[in-house]
């Protein structure tokens, strides 16, 4: 007798451009895997140094584009930003290496005529995500988060602009991935 298996072992589409990001690393040793055990709720990727074989868990949370406003463009200068909204306890329990935040920038080409989404990457340690929770945000009455992610290509800028105001530019596209695959290249 047979056993039935149900398909639950795909990416949503900010896990795919996440892989697709982080694939394009060029980075010969280190790829990219999904874990199959769907209980797995706070680890989507997995990346891995398949010559030293160490690893990286990873938690990606995507965010849909936002257009700028007047004002906001005003205060925070070129890019866009994304929202991110979340239990406290996402954070907190986490047992993910990474979180990575995808934001997806509009900009406009005068050149070509065209607006585009370009998407960015934050790629930051779960413990330091967590210090600055809990160092700049408020946790509102149902104990979630709200991160407000400015991103500002031209000057290779990402700051948290809801609450207190703090930046992680050093987590911004490559350099955070550079630092991941610099951790497991130890």
């Amino acid at each position: 007798m047979g056993k039935a298996y149900k398909n639950f072992w795909s990416l949503n589409t900010d896990e795919a451009v996440v892989t697709g990001i982080l694939r394009d690393a060029h980075n010969k040793n280190i790829d990219v895997f999904m874990p199959l055990n769907a209980q797995m709720k706070d680890i989507d990727l997995m990346l891995v140094n398949t010559k030293t074989k160490k690893l990286l868990s990873i938690q990606v949370k995507g965010s849909r584009a936002y257009e700028p406003k007047e004002k906001e463009s005003k205060n925070h200068g070129d890019g866009s930003g994304g929202w991110f909204f979340f239990p406290k306890k996402v954070i907190d329990n986490s047992t993910a290496d990474y979180f990575i935040f995808l934001i997806y920038v509009i900009s406009e080409s005068s050149k070509i005529g065209r607006r585009t989404l370009k998407p960015h990457t934050i790629a930051i340690p779960t413990k330091v995500i967590r210090k600055l929770a809990k160092k700049y945000k408020i946790s509102y009455g149902d104990n979630s988060y709200n991160f407000f992610i400015w991103i500002n290509p031209q000057k290779k800028e990402a700051f948290d602009y809801k609450d207190k105001k703090f930046f992680i530019s050093e987590y911004l596209d490559e350099n955070g991935i550079q630092k991941m695959y610099k951790e497991l290249s130890k």
